[in-house]
């Protein structure tokens, strides 16, 4: 096929998007990535709630009358005015791309001519969480030039996972060490302890709120602020768990003891793959670990049911890495129509990488200041305890 055969559509309005669900997600489930974000009943329940104050830009590449791709974009005004093209799902989707599952290259070079023509009506666009593994960056970065468009790279996001297919013994070995059955042992020994998956409807209906205010309160405790302060996110999480329930992917779980959640976990189950996405845990049992032992209980659930992995996606907080046996990396970058824009970027991008590195020395010599002083103080009166 020659590219001159593909053709690319802008479709403004959601009601005019020519897909439905199960053609939508026929495409995903042969695209390069494929992934619960990449959904129909992702992209629907997102704009139902975070669609308002954007204008949809969404293109569809055809071939003849056949469609054999897409790109679910956004256009916003960023904090600093600039027209912002963005996937549908930004801030939100852990994995982001295009759908082009067949002769990639040069759909993804139709799009950027496509842009390229209509380059005032917008000043970046911004491609978040694009899985490394992916061919949409070396594909863009060459598509781009050939079309006068310029690819700047931002930063790399580690994606810890656990495999658990190929792995199972080791993972076993893993989650049957004492520091991870402690609090298992601990919550055993004062009552009773179980470990399931919702799966009511009604009953997920009815465990959010206690999921919204859980996860509320375990990050007040330490002076954070939580997702679930926003109305607009408790909302996203019903809708996404009504479409996702009916499909079979969500993964709502629950750590009980004597009878009351004392762990939950909003999560995935995608294509032999489990995804870690938000947990929360009841902050009058924090000192004995109740979400290591919901961490612990879902990695079993996984072995049990012959899972490939437990994706915990975005991030790489210290507990990811006691659990990984894996890591891969998420791509941001930005595609920018002319070199002003670009030298912009490439100037703020170079100044947060120059403020970052100053604040890690930073860190680092009041690190090494605190472990010298420490070294100097006398040594603790052991028979005086």
């Amino acid at each position: 096929m020659s590219e001159q055969e593909f053709r690319v559509e802008l479709v403004t309005r959601r009601a005019d998007v020519p897909l439905d669900a199960k053609q939508w997600n026929a495409l995903v489930a042969v695209n390069e990535t494929n992934t619960v974000f990449q959904t129909y009943e992702w992209f629907d329940a997102w704009w139902q709630n975070f669609g308002a104050g954007r204008q949809l830009y969404f293109l569809i590449v055809r071939a003849g009358d056949t469609i054999c791709g897409f790109a679910p974009l956004t256009l916003r005004r960023s904090p600093f005015g600039w027209r912002l093209l963005e996937f549908a799902g930004t801030g939100n989707a852990d994995y982001q791309d295009f759908i082009l599952p067949t002769d990639k290259p040069r759909q993804l070079q139709a799009i950027c001519h496509f842009l390229r023509a209509r380059r005032w009506q917008w000043e970046r666009l911004a491609l978040a969480n694009v899985p490394s593994h992916s061919s949409t960056h070396a594909a863009l970065s060459a598509a781009g030039e050939s079309s006068g468009l310029q690819v700047v790279d931002e930063i790399r996001v580690s994606c810890p996972t656990l495999m658990l297919a190929h792995n199972s013994v080791d993972v076993r070995h893993m989650i049957d060490k004492y520091s991870l059955r402690r609090p298992l042992n601990w919550f055993s020994k004062r009552g009773v302890v179980g470990f399931r998956h919702v799966t009511s409807a009604d009953e997920i209906s009815a465990l959010l709120p206690a999921f919204f205010d859980q996860h509320r309160r375990r990050w007040r405790t330490v002076g954070k602020y939580s997702l679930f302060s926003e109305t607009r996110q408790m909302r996203f999480y019903e809708t996404l768990a009504g479409a996702l329930h009916a499909r079979g992917w969500l993964q709502f779980s629950v750590v009980e003891f004597n009878g009351e959640p004392i762990a939950f976990h909003f999560g995935f189950d995608y294509g032999g793959c489990l995804t870690w996405y938000k947990p929360s845990f009841e902050t009058r049992y924090a000192e004995h670990s109740p979400g290591l032992l919901l961490t612990r209980q879902l990695i079993e659930d996984g072995l049990k049911r012959s899972r490939r992995e437990l994706d915990f996606t975005v991030g790489d907080e210290a507990f990811k890495g006691r659990f990984s046996s894996h890591y891969r990396y998420n791509l941001n970058f930005g595609v920018y129509p002319g070199g002003v824009t670009r030298a912009i970027a490439v100037f703020v991008r170079d100044l947060r990488r120059f403020v970052s590195g100053c604040m890690r020395r930073l860190r680092g010599a009041a690190k090494s200041r605190a472990d010298l002083t420490d070294s100097r103080l006398p040594a603790p009166d052991r028979g005086s305890a």
